[in-house]
């Protein structure tokens, strides 16, 4: 579950967003509940990132929205990968 979570952290900070999400999906199925709303949260993030680059911002807002209430409990929280960072990261090209 922790490599995953690293290999989508990197995918995620590269702009990578499919194989972010596809590495958040592996690691669902070996996650626990907690574990779980974090890796849903990234993938709600890699979703953004992808409908922002497809042009679609209504979508990657909402997909923003979607991933920072997810992720609100992990921010500044040791969790493996700097949650705040990422999403600062991803949020830059959404919201003017």
């Amino acid at each position: 579950m922790r490599a995953s979570l690293y290999r989508a952290e990197g995918h995620l900070v590269r702009g990578e967003w499919l194989p972010a999400a596809r590495a958040l999906s592996d690691a669902l199925p070996h996650a626990e509940q907690k574990e779980r709303v974090l890796l849903l949260g990234l993938r709600h993030l890699a979703v953004a990132g992808f409908r922002r680059e497809d042009g679609d911002r209504v979508r990657a807002r909402r997909q923003l929205d979607r991933a920072r209430r997810r992720l609100a409990p992990f921010v500044g929280e040791d969790v493996g990968v700097d949650v705040g960072s990422l999403l600062w990261l991803v949020s830059r090209g959404i919201e003017p």
